[in-house]
């Protein structure tokens, strides 16, 4: 796997971690995700308050150079939209059913990713499709599966991608076809 050119280019913007050939989460990460994929009454995280906190920590057990601290406003924002703008009974179901499928989710990331990357080079003849980072006038296609869609943007709601050097890359237009 650390061979492989195309998820070279994207581990500065991911937030596993690369060891003899196996991606990772941090033991510390593992053991956050767990405690909270098994609900509010193990992990006690029933309030945006209380989601926020537990991101952060997360964030801090990801201890990855890049990882920029949450914006002073963010932890307002989710108590905001979690304490006050929905129900009650609409936050308790988030906290007991949502919140721990999305802990589960990112304790399958790593090896989502692992299988995405085994699997890239054999869906189209000698055509790469794992994902990776295209430099400008670079074509590309890139095969990705609703889980692991889903467990990338569970990422993007945790604030866990890295952003080093983000602002090097020129944004280019993504063009998406849908298959059948």
């Amino acid at each position: 796997m650390e061979n492989r050119g195309d998820l070279k280019s994207m581990l500065p913007f991911l937030p596993l971690l690369l060891r003899s050939s196996n991606l990772f989460w941090p033991s510390q990460v593992v053991e956050s995700l767990k405690t909270l994929s098994k609900g509010p009454l193990y992990s006690k995280v029933n309030s945006g308050e209380l989601l926020f906190i537990t991101i952060s920590n997360i964030r801090d057990s990801l201890a990855l150079p890049s990882l920029h601290r949450l914006s002073p406003y963010a932890h307002e924002g989710y108590g905001l939209f979690f304490d006050e703008l929905i129900s009650r009974e609409e936050a308790a179901k988030w906290f007991a059913d949502v919140v721990p499928g999305l802990a589960n989710f990112l304790l399958r990331l790593p090896s989502l990713l692992e299988s995405h990357y085994h699997n890239a080079d054999n869906l189209l003849n000698g055509v790469k499709t794992g994902i990776r980072l295209l430099g400008p006038q670079d074509a590309g296609v890139v095969f990705l599966g609703q889980e692991l869609i889903g467990a990338l943007l569970v990422c993007a709601f945790f604030c866990l991608f890295p952003v080093s050097d983000r602002g090097i890359y020129i944004q280019v237009t993504v063009k998406s076809r849908r298959t059948k």
